[in-house]
């Protein structure tokens, strides 16, 4: 009996855990962030601080990304590579890339829908949720999660940038 219990608890914390208060999956997993247990509105995020230095150091790190202005085979750009100090033109071609712009696939939603990260193809992408029923793209047609080849962001990071959005993804 104490045996059955006891695969019962661990079968049920496995299943618990696909649905972690992290907020995002492993590559391949098929559950999405739940924002109804998610607070974007506290604390403040700012781009510049907060924002920026997270896509330096994992997006923005080689013009083969998303480091080049002009964008690398359709690649949105996120900014200058860490280190370097993102210019007010620079920050604008970042938001003129990214809110409110359809993703190159097609997703169903934009890059970045300023105010609502749950309908921002960036998060997917970040979260790592690629089979979540709200895109429009399958996975295969999605392309890969980001940081390509990389590891997913810790989750304080992703809701970093899931607060940023949320707060309207102002470029401040």
């Amino acid at each position: 009996m104490r045996r059955l219990l006891l695969i019962s608890l661990i079968a049920t914390a496995l299943a618990g855990a696909g649905c972690g208060d992290d907020g995002g999956e492993e590559p391949g997993a098929t559950a999405c962030f739940d924002y109804s247990r998610f607070d974007g509105a506290s604390p403040a995020v700012s781009f510049r601080a907060d924002v920026l230095p997270l896509f330096q150091r994992s997006c923005a790190f080689s013009s083969t990304c998303h480091g080049a202005e002009a964008g690398s085979a359709g690649f949105a750009y996120l900014g200058p590579g860490i280190g370097t100090e993102a210019t007010d033109e620079q920050i604008a071609e970042i938001g003129s890339q990214n809110v409110g712009v359809p993703s190159r696939a097609p997703a169903g939603m934009p890059r970045i829908a300023a105010g609502d990260p749950a309908n921002s193809f960036l998060m997917h992408k970040v979260d790592h949720t690629l089979t979540c029923p709200d895109l429009e793209c399958a996975p295969d047609r999605c392309e890969a999660p980001m940081p390509f080849g990389g590891k997913i962001l810790p989750a304080a990071e992703r809701d970093t940038i899931r607060r940023w959005i949320a707060q309207g993804a102002e470029l401040n």
